[in-house]
C-alpha cells in the first residue's frame, strides 16, 4: 500500500503550489493585477481550489521578492475574531514598524513566535470590547501601508472567505474599505469568496462600500486538455500507465477540481499497488463513492422531501421543476421551484451554468443519487 506522501494527488485540503493542476491563466491574471495594484475579486464554489490558487499566488509573489500573505476569514464570528486573524498573519510580515501588530496581538490573545512560521492563536484569548476590537482592526489593516512607507516594496494581501466579514458585522466592509482605500501604491489586494451571492452583495450592490472596487475573476472547472496533461505527467513520474482512465475521470467530473483530485488519488492507489481492476477508472470511482458515502448520506438526510425530488430530477437529467417530475411525485411545481431556489441559494448542491440552467455541482453526489 502506498503512503499518502507518495501519492501526488492531495484532495483533503489546499494543494501545495508545486502540485497545482493547471490554473496558469488565473495565476497570470493575479500576478498582472498585483503588478499594477489592481484589486481582484475571486469567486469560486467550495472545493474548486480557490485557497490553493491563493497559496500559489502568495508563493509566486514571495519568489520574486515581494511580501505576500493569505488571511483566512472563514467562520469569523466577531470583529475581535477578524482582528485576531489579521494580527496572526500580519505578525509574519517582516519589519512591523512601531511594533503595532505585536502590541495588538498581545491584547487580542494572539501569540506570535520569533520565527515567521511560529504563529498560533492563544487558546484562552480574552474577550475584547467591540470598540477596542475596531480600533485594533483599523491599526492592523494599515500595517502593509506602513511597511511600504518604510521600504517602498509591495505587499500582496489575499483575504480568503472575505464574505464572512458580513457574518461578524454587517457593516465591517465599510471599516475595512475606509482603511485600505489609501493603500493603492503599496498594497495589492485579492478578495476571495466561495459564496457568490454574498460576494455579489459586497461588490455589486451600489449601497455597499466595496461596490465596483475590484476586478472580477472567476475560477472555472479545470480545462480537460491541460488537466489531462498534468495528471498524466504526475502518473508518468511515478512510472504508472493509466490508459484512457484520466480522460474518463475528467469526463465524469466535468473538471470539478476537488473531485478530479479525489478520483486521481484513488486511481494512483489502484495502479501503484497493482490492485488495478480491468477498468481502473471505474475502480477509482467506486473507491471515491465509498469514501464519500457518509457525507452524501448526511447531506441527503438534511434535505426536505421537495429538495430531494429536485436533486433526483437533476441527477436523472430532468428539468427539476417540470410537470412530469411534479406529477410523478405529487408535488406542486411551485413547491419544486421554491425547493430549487433554496438549493441554489445554499450554493452547495445546485448552481446555474452560463446558459442559466440548473445543474448539480458535485458529480459524486449526482452519481450517488443515480445508484440509489
Amino acid at each position: 500500500m502506498s503512503s499518502a506522501a507518495g501519492n501526488p494527488f492531495a484532495y483533503q485540503g489546499p494543494i501545495p503550489p508545486d502540485r497545482l493542476i493547471d490554473r496558469r491563466s488565473e495565476l497570470d491574471a493575479l500576478q498582472r493585477a498585483a503588478a499594477t495594484r489592481v484589486a481582484i475579486r475571486l469567486v469560486a464554489p467550495r472545493r474548486f481550489g480557490k485557497t490553493s490558487l491563493l497559496d500559489a499566488h502568495v508563493a509566486a509573489m514571495r519568489a520574486v521578492g515581494h511580501r505576500a500573505v493569505r488571511v483566512d476569514l472563514s467562520r469569523v464570528a466577531t470583529v475581535a475574531d477578524v482582528a485576531a486573524r489579521v494580527a496572526a498573519v500580519y505578525g509574519t510580515l517582516p519589519g512591523d514598524p512601531g511594533r503595532a501588530v505585536r502590541r495588538w496581538a498581545a491584547r487580542l490573545g494572539v501569540e506570535i513566535g520569533v520565527g515567521a512560521a511560529k504563529v498560533t492563536l492563544g487558546p484562552a484569548a480574552r474577550q475584547v470590547a467591540a470598540d477596542d476590537a475596531r480600533a485594533a482592526l483599523i491599526d492592523l489593516l494599515d500595517a502593509p501601508a506602513r511597511l511600504h512607507a518604510a521600504d517602498g516594496d509591495l505587499t500582496v494581501v489575499c483575504f480568503d472567505e472575505f464574505q464572512d466579514l458580513l457574518v461578524a458585522d454587517d457593516g465591517l466592509d465599510g471599516l475595512v474599505r475606509s482603511v485600505i482605500q489609501h493603500h493603492a501604491e503599496g498594497v495589492a489586494y485579492v478578495y476571495a469568496g466561495s459564496q457568490p451571492s454574498m460576494m455579489r452583495a459586497l461588490f455589486a450592490d451600489r449601497e455597499r462600500p466595496f461596490y465596483g472596487q475590484a476586478r472580477p475573476l472567476s475560477l472555472p472547472v479545470l480545462p480537460p486538455q491541460e488537466a489531462a496533461s498534468d495528471l498524466e505527467a504526475l502518473l508518468g513520474d511515478a512510472g504508472l500507465e493509466a490508459g484512457d482512465a484520466v480522460d474518463r475521470i475528467l469526463a465524469f467530473t466535468g473538471g470539478h477540481p476537488q473531485r478530479t483530485m479525489l478520483l486521481a488519488h484513488h486511481l494512483f492507489e489502484l495502479l501503484e499497488t497493482g490492485a488495478s481492476p480491468d477498468d481502473p477508472a471505474a475502480g477509482a470511482l467506486d473507491a471515491a463513492l465509498a469514501e464519500t458515502f457518509d457525507a452524501h448520506q448526511a447531506a441527503w438526510d438534511g434535505l426536505a422531501r421537495p429538495e430531494r425530488v429536485v436533486l433526483l430530477g437533476l441527477a436523472d437529467g430532468l428539468l427539476p421543476t417540470s410537470r412530469r417530475l411534479a406529477e410523478e411525485h405529487r408535488i406542486p411545481r411551485s413547491t419544486l421551484q421554491t425547493a430549487l431556489a433554496r438549493l441554489e441559494s445554499a450554493e452547495l448542491h445546485v448552481v446555474r451554468d452560463d446558459q442559466g440552467r440548473s445543474r448539480m455541482l458535485d458529480p459524486l453526489l449526482r452519481e450517488w443519487l443515480r445508484r440509489r
